[in-house]
């Protein structure tokens, strides 16, 4: 049997040229510790604690200021079964699926004659909307185990990555798509320029490319230090998307900044010239970029020094306590990078996960055993103290857990500050009362 330290070792490979426009002239903007990749949860006996650490830096091109990691680790083989299905466990991004699809439908005016392509389809749940009004819809997604719970949604899956190659096959068995959709995955591909080429040809004439990504502006604005990892290797810019998308003879006609994951890009791409006029919210979106300063290399320093003083608050707080009595709350790709940046993996005795797919899984590095949250929550409570891990789903986790925080158990949120939740805010006056034991 192979040494359990080998079954964990990612292989990776440096970033030399941008993934947009082929420069050389990279430099690095953001620097986080190194860590393991964040998604590699395995089961007991699996060597998660053996992880090895990969570099984490946002570099910035010189010539058309897209950002990327300045690594990218090769992790094809663990896409054949993927462990995030963000719809399936959370309400509120599955009702903002409902009224996208329902826009994209409206805009296009979809008949049952019209195809609709889904890339990065996970479990079907977008396409199922389609799929419910009579509308042809594929999905494409390298998850065997996914593509088999979108078919049961009534989404045909092809389980590849999707390419160039992969938009001629089914540009042959199936006709070109009135609408292709790429929901948080572009950021993914490593070969941008292939897929692009896969987009421009599987698309109708007449038809629409929805994009909607993690948006480099919501990242620095917002302080999404979650979303930085090694899965996403490509922050996006409407500035550098649209110089991109000139390559393939593709533009930008609508931009817009979403609530979606606490903040992102959504673009709609048509061939050049096509039948959309392009609307001003795109030039506006580039002068915003501009103004703010998303292309200045010290955009980022607030990020970094807000990140040393949570870490240094977040270990004086659980330093000091029992590691029985603590918990973590979430297991995704973004709570690994939050353990290791505030270095706060080693106070947590288990992680709580709502999905059944990461449940008794191991994380990567700490291996910390992850569980539901009857285990922890049942009676008695078994726990003090629950750090949430998920800083955009802090309140929707309390709501969900309202008897764990009757019983005693203290939530807190630990990025982008470190706060007990519900925070009971200090008055700003004080009286005899107030010093009354």
């Amino acid at each position: 049997m192979p040494d359990s330290k080998l079954l964990n070792q990612l292989d990776f490979i440096r970033v030399t040229s941008c993934r947009l426009c082929g420069s050389n002239d990279l430099n690095v903007v953001f620097e986080l510790p190194d860590t393991p990749f964040g998604d590699r949860y395995l089961p007991p006996g699996s060597g998660a604690q053996f992880a090895n650490l990969i570099p984490l830096e946002i570099i910035q091109c010189g010539f058309c200021n897209n950002f990327q990691t300045s690594v990218v680790v090769n992790v094809n083989t663990m896409y054949e079964h993927y462990l995030s299905r963000p719809g399936a466990v959370n309400k509120v991004l599955s009702d903002s699926y409902r009224e996208y699809a329902e826009h994209l439908e409206s805009l296009l005016g979809l008949t049952p004659n019209n195809l609709v392509v889904e890339i990065g389809s996970n479990d079907g749940l977008f396409a199922s909307y389609f799929a419910a009004k009579n509308i042809r819809c594929l999905g494409v997604d390298p998850a065997q185990n996914l593509s088999e719970v979108a078919l049961s949604r009534g989404v045909k899956t092809i389980s590849s990555f999707f390419g160039s190659s992969l938009a001629n096959k089914i540009i042959i068995d199936h006709g070109q798509a009135k609408l292709i959709v790429a929901n948080f995955m572009v950021a993914n591909v490593p070969d941008l320029d292939d897929f692009m080429a896969g987009v421009k040809k599987l698309l109708a004439t007449d038809g629409i490319y929805a994009m909607e990504t993690n948006y480099v502006l919501d990242v620095v604005d917002k302080m999404q230090l979650e979303v930085i990892n090694h899965e996403h290797i490509t922050y996006f810019s409407v500035e550098s998307l649209s110089k991109f998308l000139e390559k393939h003879s593709l533009e930008i006609f609508a931009a817009k900044r979403v609530p979606s994951k606490s903040g992102s890009l959504r673009c709609f791409v048509q061939h050049k010239g096509s039948k959309h006029s392009v609307e001003d919210s795109v030039s506006n979106a580039k002068l915003f970029e501009a103004n703010y300063g998303i292309f200045l290399p010290s955009v980022w320093k607030p990020m970094g020094k807000t990140i040393d003083h949570v870490s240094i608050a977040s270990r004086n707080y659980f330093g000091g306590k029992d590691k029985k009595q603590i918990v973590a709350y979430g297991s995704s790709i973004g709570a690994t990078t939050l353990i290791y940046s505030l270095k706060i993996g080693e106070f947590f005795k288990e992680l709580i996960d709502d999905d059944p797919y990461r449940q008794g899984l191991e994380s990567p590095g700490f291996a910390i055993p992850t569980v539901s949250k009857d285990k922890v929550f049942s009676d008695p409570v078994k726990v003090k103290f629950c750090a949430v891990l998920a800083p955009r789903y802090v309140s929707q986790i309390i709501e969900n857990n309202q008897p764990a925080l009757d019983s005693g158990v203290k939530f807190l949120r630990v990025w982008p500050m470190l706060e007990e939740v519900p925070y009971r805010r200090w008055r700003g006056e004080s009286s005899k009362k107030d010093f009354e034991k």
